[in-house]
């Protein structure tokens, strides 16, 4: 009988060559997933995808690759699905198969033994029922996640390694996860909630897969304190000081003040998100300021913490039956206060969140936007002589969470500034602010230039686009936020600050088109783009792509043209073709595609491709080549 050494070498040996052997996997799968991608529905291809992953979710454990064997279990439960229900995620299987391959390869490094190191994008599902599972699982794979699915003995382990984005699990099982890890608790009817942490969001299980997984990106991705402001309101100059210090090395942006004087005036000018309040100020008790706010109605978000050396039971019941979130006795312990901040402020942001609105700023975020600007301009029409919408973007996007928080705090004193004028504000994406404003054009374009001008030395550089509803249009806020960024897009070309959008600016091409079916590739895509500031427009098929490209007006530096090669109706080299000869030289087009062989990367470099980008895409790669591109390029 071997040693246990002896038996440790074999077992080395024997995972080396399973290591070495994992090539052959990873190509299978990838082809595999281009036969998927054209025949979907055969039946035969499904069960030849399903005995694969059987295989791997087999051996892979075995060799030490728990998450390999997770991730290829996963796979094997929905493709028993789509073998009973031909019609399941048919035009998304190629997609989920192609992600699986890329997770799968990942899995399959040395490094990834014991801990999922360094994977992108972890998913963990705990204790779900295969019929839930089996329905969140393809949503996941096809927006790029690694799933695992666990029971909850399992957890522990896998948590002492890189943190997963979010845990999804049955409401049934007590979960415990790390700080900052987003819970969420599949609730089914008729059972019991096990006890979680106040972090635990619960869902009802019957929700859409796709509505799970944008609640559980928009949970995991807030900055905790960072970039919030809060407003310390004490008579003792060095529990300001010290709260400052906390708060700043946190990142946030502390106001103080030693009295209560006006204290709606401060919150509004400083959009505070937290209210830290001593009880015992000079002239006032903090109980009767909270009350106060409380009974006042555009501080009812407000988070407010109150604060005393005074910590018998009679006060604490009075700040609380007055309207406080908590209590922080003094002397104050930092890593007690932190907690009780941070609790709050995530609690705030949570319920801004599912309610459309921005948590820094309080503002409504993009779909909330759009639906509130439509209803304006519907009652509106007719009514009010003059409707005008400006877009504000940075020249820049705020790279840090810092930077972020500093624009969005821009943005804030901007909608505030302008709302007693009736001025309507919201964002576009996360770095565009749109206001919808009650007056034309010139008068709105005169409101922003004072407002600039009127700006601290070290605010975010910003231009303007603004577009006014004419009269007998239909009233469309998309419609009037397209030529609102054609008007931002001259007033940058320009140098100017404010550009009103003229007949001139009509189809002005957009800095990055991106023409792309793969609808979870395009998303990604164009959130990267907007995210560094680059405009863009985004086509699902070829001759639609086509069509718009022929009509777009271009000057100054050459629009990239990101291009898939298998599109439908016109694939990506017959609409090259016809760029070349209807407009020659007008777009610099890369091309985006699986079908990486040496003769497709030569046969469109030789046609004048700025590029060739194989599928799957390193999106980092990808954006530092289009930041190159960009930059260098200069218009015909």
């Amino acid at each position: 009988m071997p040693s246990p050494a002896d038996l440790q070498d074999v077992l080395a040996k024997l995972r080396e060559r399973f290591v070495a052997n994992s090539a052959k996997t990873l190509a299978a799968f990838a082809q595999l997933a281009d036969q998927v991608q054209l025949t979907p529905a055969a039946p035969e291809l499904v069960e030849t995808l399903r005995r694969e992953l059987h295989r791997v979710h087999g051996t892979a454990g075995s060799y030490g690759f728990h998450e390999a064997s997770r991730l290829a279990g996963s796979l094997e439960l929905v493709c028993m699905d789509w073998s009973a229900d031909p019609k399941l995620d048919l035009s998304r299987r190629g997609a989920i198969v192609r992600q699986f391959a890329r997770s799968l390869g990942e899995a399959l490094t040395p490094e990834s033994d014991g801990g999922s190191r360094g994977l992108p994008r972890r998913l963990l599902l705990v204790d779900l029922p295969d019929r839930i599972a089996s329905q969140l699982i393809p949503e996941a794979m096809h927006r790029g996640y690694f799933v695992e699915r666990l029971n909850a003995q399992e957890i522990g382990g896998v948590l002492a390694g890189t943190p997963p984005q979010a845990v999804i699990a049955s409401a049934r099982e007590t979960i415990a996860v790390p700080e900052g890890v987003p819970l969420m608790l599949l609730h089914e009817a008729g059972t019991l909630i096990a006890p979680h942490s106040i972090r635990a969001r619960v869902v009802d299980s019957a929700t859409e897969p796709r509505e799970i997984l944008l609640l559980a990106e928009s949970l995991s991705s807030h900055t905790r304190m960072a970039g919030a402001s809060m407003l310390v309101v004490d008579d003792d100059p060095q529990m300001l000081e010290l709260v400052r210090a906390i708060g700043e090395r946190e990142g946030m942006f502390v106001h103080t003040r030693e009295d209560a004087l006006d204290i709606e005036a401060a919150l509004d000018q400083t959009r505070a998100a937290l209210l830290l309040l001593d009880i015992g100020l000079p002239g006032v008790n903090g109980i009767t300021v909270t009350r106060r706010l409380r009974d006042a109605q555009r501080f009812g978000d407000l988070a407010i913490i109150v604060i005393s050396a005074s910590t018998d039971a009679e006060t604490r019941e009075a700040a609380f039956a007055a309207g406080a979130d908590d209590f922080q006795a003094k002397p104050v312990v930092v890593a007690e206060l932190v907690r009780r901040v941070e609790r709050l402020l995530e609690l705030r942001r949570q319920r801004q969140v599912a309610s459309g609105v921005h948590p820094a700023t309080g503002l409504w975020m993009p779909d909330r936007t759009i639906c509130a600007f439509d209803e304006i301009l519907r009652l509106s029409s007719g009514v009010t002589p003059a409707q005008a919408l400006a877009l504000v973007r940075p020249l820049r996007i705020p790279d840090g969470t810092q930077a972020a928080a500093a624009w969005h705090r821009e943005c804030g004193m901007l909608a505030a500034g302008l709302g007693p004028e009736g001025v309507q504000a919201g964002f576009l994406d996360e770095s565009s602010l749109v206001l919808l404003a009650p007056m034309t054009g010139e008068q709105l374009a005169a409101r922003l230039e004072a407002f600039a001008e009127a700006s601290t030395g070290d605010a975010v550089e910003w231009r303007v686009g603004i577009a006014e509803q004419r009269d007998g249009a239909e009233p469309n806020a998309r419609t009037l936020a397209r030529s609102a960024e054609e008007g931002w897009m001259a007033a940058r070309d320009a140098g100017l600050l404010v550009h009103r959008w003229e007949d001139a600016d009509a189809g002005l091409a957009p800095d990055v088109i991106v023409v792309e079916d793969d609808a979870a590739l395009a998303d990604l895509l164009t959130f990267a783009l907007a995210s560094r500031g680059l405009t863009y427009q985004a086509f699902v098929s070829g001759p639609e792509a086509l069509d718009a490209l022929r009509g777009m007006r271009v000057h100054g530096r050459a629009p990239i043209v990101i291009l898939d090669v298998d599109l439908p109706g016109l694939d990506g080299f017959s609409l090259f073709e016809r760029l070349r000869v209807e407009r020659p030289g007008v777009f610099r087009v890369v091309f985006l595609s699986v079908r990486a062989s040496e003769a497709d990367q030569l046969r469109a470099l030789h046609a004048g491709a700025l590029d060739y980008i194989a599928k799957p895409v390193s999106l980092r790669v990808l954006m530092a080549k289009v930041a190159m591109w960009w930059q260098g390029g200069v218009g015909t």
